[in-house]
């Protein structure tokens, strides 16, 4: 293929993946974020940061409230939100004490982060621009952490990336990364069924993948998570409502501690359908 043929079809998947992204962050409103920083935190908390067994909204919560956990203090340190979309994460790292820079494609998301930041007052602890990750304008050996939710699986596909970011970390600095994978099959055909990849751009995710993608860094910990526990994602998903207290659910602890006593069989750990990908330069 000709390398204009090339950069013309990256381009054109490009626009696409950004005109889909771009429709999703034009519908969450200024008007419906939370009052004040405490009750966004607080929300944030029980989206991201609780696992689905303990009574979390998301399907997600487990993975993210590990990878957070690695993350440590933030105080004081520079994170980049990597594809920062609408910058929840970005937010709630500044709030908590970070000094956060975050970048996404997709304007729309950029303008929301702007706007959470802005709404609590955030001023310079919080800057959110519209970036291209296989261009990057942030400076060589500049954050302590890198932090993507999500993401990688839209840009893995694209060349330099792991070279960029790799060259934006600190020395000894860590890029963390809450995935989803796909080197089991029975998970790979639910997902046939539930999943928007042709029109959100993404990419496969597998161990192989992240092994090249892991090349420019100094070292590479992989932290597989869930087997059978991946199908939380057939459970209800609970009201979204900060009056309620969280309702654990027992079914799913059991479910979770079953998946921990077979993941320490070693090779099953290959068909996880989650994982926290963490690099080190």
């Amino acid at each position: 293929m000709p390398a204009d043929e090339g950069s013309f079809n990256r381009a054109g998947i490009k626009l696409a993946e950004r005109e889909f992204h771009d429709q999703i962050y034009s519908r969450s409103l200024v008007e419906h974020f939370p009052s004040t920083p405490s009750e966004f935190k607080e929300i944030f908390q029980r989206v991201h940061l609780t696992r689905f067994s303990d009574g979390g909204w998301s399907y997600w919560g487990d993975a993210r409230a590990d990878a957070f956990r690695l993350l440590g203090d933030v105080a004081g340190k520079k994170v980049l939100d990597f594809g920062c979309g609408a910058g929840h994460a970005g937010v709630y790292l500044a709030l908590e004490g970070a000094q956060v820079w975050g970048f996404d494609f997709a304007a729309a998301g950029v303008e929301r982060a702007q706007q959470l930041a802005q709404h609590y007052g955030l001023g310079e602890r919080a800057k959110f621009q519209c970036m291209d990750a296989e261009a990057l304008s942030y400076a060589e050996n500049f954050f302590d952490i890198v932090l993507g939710i999500g993401v990688l699986h839209h840009v893995i596909k694209y060349p330099g990336v792991a070279e960029n970011t790799a060259r934006i970390l600190k020395p000894g600095g860590r890029a963390l990364f809450v995935e989803t994978l796909w080197d089991n099959p029975l998970i790979n055909l639910a997902r046939r069924f539930s999943s928007l990849e042709k029109e959100a751009g993404d990419a496969p995710l597998t161990h192989r993948a992240i092994r090249k993608f892991a090349r420019p860094f100094g070292g590479l910990v992989l932290r597989p998570r869930h087997l059978l526990y991946m199908l939380k994602r057939m459970a209800k998903l609970p009201a979204f409502d900060l009056q309620r207290p969280l309702r654990p659910r027992p079914a799913w602890k059991a479910i979770h501690a079953l998946d921990r006593a077979l993941l320490t069989f070693a090779p099953l750990r290959f068909f996880c359908g989650e994982v926290i990908v963490e690099l080190k330069k």
